[in-house]
This record gives structure tokens, sequence and C-alpha cells, in this order.
């Protein structure tokens, strides 16, 4: 989830023309994106030439977007400041007639200074170039990401240029999304967010690449409208709608990204679509047992939603190599605020705390040694960690389970490991369950007993201590019965999870509405299992004695 907080094809095109027309097929046409002509421009370090010396005629050109940049104080967006940086990794497309059409005539991709070309072109036809808000790569290392509409059928963001002549010399043709800003509000088509939002979740699959350039990326549908705002319930209606209660990533292969003018709007906030990129990343390369829901400063959570947070943002400052992080919103862009991921102050200190999460994860990665850090590892044997050790852990993935792993892959800087966590009061983690710090696991023993307490003198839903862990092992497989029933009282309403730890596997929940007691009836192989046993009604002091018979 966003920090802080808690096709049919229908093809948008945005055209160079002064009319807003809607055709016979449903075709929305804007009129905003640039195009420019000319044909023989001088070679530039960023501009391909054009090869006069082979036969055939070519179109080249370079794809760009504006950008606008986070003000110098970390807060609000600086509409005085905007570049046109290159549109990175999109497809091109050169049609006949419509982007809408079949009738395609050659496809590619821009390279890493939006760069494309089409080569060996038959003259003296009616063309059109259409830009996707579309990453797509085939094979191993390969990815598939769009930018959609989801309040407009999921249609696919494009720019296209005019209809045009393919005469008999060749020509270039540069096409740039601007940002739509007018000064005082956004007075134009905003042709440039999906392209913006497209290009940080390029950078964060190149730093991935940088480790594994092996490393091959489940689809993804990334979900952007100036329609979607921090409101709902996450119901499919309330997302088709807009209202998709923030930024996020839904476990499902889908980015939901706010963008609503003068309420918040992520597309320039790279710190934002990289974390929620991370936690797809866990999703599809490693493992997520995070429960999600709220999470703010000073928040003492549970171990799987600060190592999820913590990770997503840490993993912002890695792909960027920039530590602030920031989140522009309000009127006109122009508030927000900013955390810096490497020197800030952890609000509180813990395993249980993202701030610190953040911060260790940076220390281990970032070669820039300050406090207790002076370890400079890199990205490497940290995606070696997560892709291997946390993915396959018998426990909950949790700073437990990542630490564990990253000194087994590297015992010669366990002491320098250790004084990272010491200065976020976290003492030597010696396993997978965080034995050092806390009784945050019970284990049944060979009786199948045991008696827990939750707590909700940290807060509700996903703070430290509203769930708790119990190991149990089974010798024969068959069907059980799970009881947990209070024994404190009778207003809680206890609920249960089941998890197969090898291979890690979610069994399934039981979470009826009830008081005192809840059971669930369930089938288990021999092997090691844990239970994750809550009180949905969130009392400040809960006891249970769970049994399996």
């Amino acid at each position: 989830m966003k920090n802080r907080i808690y096709i049919l094809l229908i093809l948008i095109a945005l055209y160079g023309c002064g009319e807003v027309t809607t055709t016979d097929n449903e075709t929305i046409i804007y009129p905003t994106a640039t195009v420019t002509t000319t044909p023989t421009p001088p070679p530039t370090p960023s501009s391909m030439p054009i090869d006069y010396s082979s036969s055939g005629v070519k179109i080249i050109g370079r794809v760009t977007y504006d950008r606008v940049h986070v003000n110098s104080n970390g807060r609000g967006l600086n509409y005085h400041n905007i570049t046109k940086e290159s549109a990175r990794g999109v497809t091109v497309k050169l049609v006949q007639d419509s982007c809408l059409s079949n009738d395609i005539i050659k496809t590619t991709s821009t390279d890493d200074n939006g760069n494309y070309q089409f080569l060996n072109l038959t003259p003296a036809q009616n063309v059109r170039i259409c830009v996707y808000a579309k990453l797509e790569k085939s094979g191993i290392g390969g990815y598939d990401v769009e930018v959609v509409d989801n309040t407009n059928s999921d249609a696919i963001y494009t720019m296209q240029s005019s209809l045009f002549d393919i005469g008999e010399d060749s020509t270039r043709r540069n096409l740039n999304a601007s940002s739509g800003w007018g000064g005082y509000g956004y007075s134009g088509d905003r042709v440039s967010a999906p392209f913006a939002i497209l290009d940080s979740i390029y950078q964060a699959i190149q730093k991935v690449k940088s480790a594994d350039e092996t490393a091959t990326f489940p689809k993804l549908k990334v979900n952007w409208s100036v329609r979607n705002v921090p409101s709902g319930g996450g119901s499919e209606g309330e997302l088709r709608d807009g209202l998709i209660v923030t930024s996020h990533y839904n476990g499902d292969g889908n980015l939901y990204i706010l963008g609503d003018e003068n309420s918040d709007t992520d597309e320039f906030d790279n710190h934002i679509i990289i974390h929620e990129w991370g936690h797809y990343f866990e999703n599809k390369f490693s493992r997520a047992d995070s429960i999600g829901g709220p999470h703010g400063e000073g928040d003492k959570l549970d171990i799987r939603v600060a190592f999820g947070e913590g990770w997503g943002n840490a993993w912002s400052a890695i792909a960027t190599d920039d530590p602030i992080y920031f989140d522009t919103q309000g009127f006109m862009q122009s508030d927000g605020w900013y955390m810096d991921i490497e020197s800030g102050k952890s609000a509180i200190k813990g395993f249980f705390s993202e701030d610190s999460i953040q911060h260790i994860l940076y220390d281990i990665y970032d070669s820039h040694d300050d406090g207790a850090d002076r370890l400079s590892l890199g990205f490497k044997p940290i995606y070696n960690t997560l892709v291997g050790f946390q993915k396959n852990t018998k426990a909950f993935t949790s700073i437990f389970t990542f630490i564990t792993g990253l000194q087994q892959e590297n015992p010669s800087e366990k002491d320098k490991i250790n004084a990272i966590l010491s200065s976020e009061n976290i003492r030597p983690i010696v396993d997978i369950y965080g034995s050092s710090q806390a009784n945050l696991y019970s284990d049944m023993g060979d009786s199948l007993t045991s008696t827990i307490c939750t707590s909700g003198e940290n807060g509700r839903e996903n703070k430290l201590n509203n769930h708790k862990y119990i190991k149990f092992k089974i010798y024969n497989s068959k069907n059980y019965i799970i009881s947990v029933v209070q024994n404190n009282g009778s207003m809680a309403d206890p609920d249960f999870g089941v998890y197969k730890t090898s291979p890690f596997e979610h069994l399934g929940d039981s979470d009826n509405t009830s008081y005192k007691r809840e059971i669930g009836y369930y089938y288990l192989d021999s092997g090691d299992y844990l239970l994750d046993v809550s009180d949905y009604n969130g009392q400040n002091y809960a006891c249970f004695d769970v049994n399996i018979n």
C-alpha cells in the first residue's frame, strides 16, 4: 500500500489537432501530443542520425515525455521545472491509418535515449506513428507492462502523430508527451503522465536486471486515471469508478495509481510508483506475507507488514539511487511530505518499525558509510536473499527471515550487519523466528495444544501483537479439527489462518463472525505448519486456548 496512509480495445489517442471528437467506434481523440518534423537534423548525443548510405526510406525519431520535478524542499511539484525525458523501452508502431486498426506496417521499441527507427519503408503511402504506454520484450529477461485507464474500459494510453505521406526521402519525426500544465492548473490533457509512470517502472526493471540479467517479469497492468481518488473500499465496481483507496498493488498483477488533480496525483512521484512496484516484485519473485492495512509514522506493526512496507520504501531509494522519498499532493500539487531513507531518524525503532526496516535495507545496499553503517553490499546480495532464502523460509517473512538468509550468504559481514541492526534497537538475529527479540511464535509441541494472548495496545488490525503465531507439526496425514476458544471472557471474535511451511502455502482461513469460539476443519498432510491467530474485535487483551484434534 502507499506509504504513510492507510480491451475491447478503446484507445485513448492524443493528436496534434485542435478539436475533440468521438467517433462511432468510441475512440476518444484528444489534442495534446506534440509532433515535430525535421527532415535532416544535425546529429546530437541524444538523437539518432539518419544513415543515408543504405537503401530504403527510413523514419527515425525520438519519443520524450514531460517530467514535472519536485520542489527542492521535497514538498510539492515545481511546474517551473519541467524537463523532456526519454521515453525508454516504449512500444512504437507504424500503421497505415488508425492506431485502432490492424494495418500495422512495422513495430519497434525505443532505446534508452528514446530513439526509434523504421527502416526499408515503401515510399508514397499514408502512415501514422503510434506510441503506446507499454513496455514489451519477449523471452528470457522479458517484460510486459502497460498503463491503462481503469475508468474507461482499460483503454491503453497512446500518443499518435497525424497521418502523413512517406515521401522518397528519409525523415525524422519526434514526439513529445506534454504535461498539460497551463500555468494555474491542467488546461490540456495530461499526456505525459502514463509515460512518466512507465519510465519509473522501467528504471525498477533495469535495477533488477543489473543483479540478474535473466530475470523475466510477469505481466503487469498499471491502472491510472485523472479520476483515481483516495476513496472507496476497494470493490471491483469502485475501482472502475476511480475509487482506488490509495496507490497500491492488489496482489494480482495490477497497480492502481492516484491521479486526481488538486487532491493527490502520483504519476511524477517516482518513489511512490517504485514502492508499489516493489510489492509486485515481492509477490512475483520473492514472497510477501504482509497482511496489508494502514500504517504510519511511529506505528508498531505486525512483523510482516513492517518488512513489506520497509522494503517498499528502501527499494524505491535503491532503484533510483536517491534516498529522498517524497509524495506530492494537495491544491495544484503544491504540498506533500518527504523523508530521508538513509539518514532520517526513525520515529520508532525496532523489528516492528517500517522506518527501521527501510534504514537497515538501504544501509546494507548503499556505498555511503554513516553512523553504524560500514557495509556496502550493493543490490545483488539483497536480490539473491529475496528470491532464494526469503521466498522459501518456513517462518512468516520479516526482518528476521531476511537477515538470517543474508548472513548465511555473507557470513564475513555478520558483525557489520549486527552493527546496523543495533543502531535500530534490534539485537543480533539468531533465527528466522526472532527468538532473541520477543516471544512472537509459540510451539504447540506433540500435544497440539497451546494458549496465546493477543493485544490491542499498539492499535488494531495489523499492529504488533494483534496476531500471534503458533508452530505445530503433523505426523499423520488425515482430517483435523482446529479450535480457538477465548478463555478470559466472551467478547472476542477469534479468527485464524493455516499455513504449511514447506513449500510455504496458505491453506485457508477460518473467520466466521462469532463470539468466543472459532472452529475450522482441515485435511493436513504430515509436515510443519503455522497458525496465525487474531481477534477481529481487537480487544485490548484476549487469551485463547488453541487445540488441534
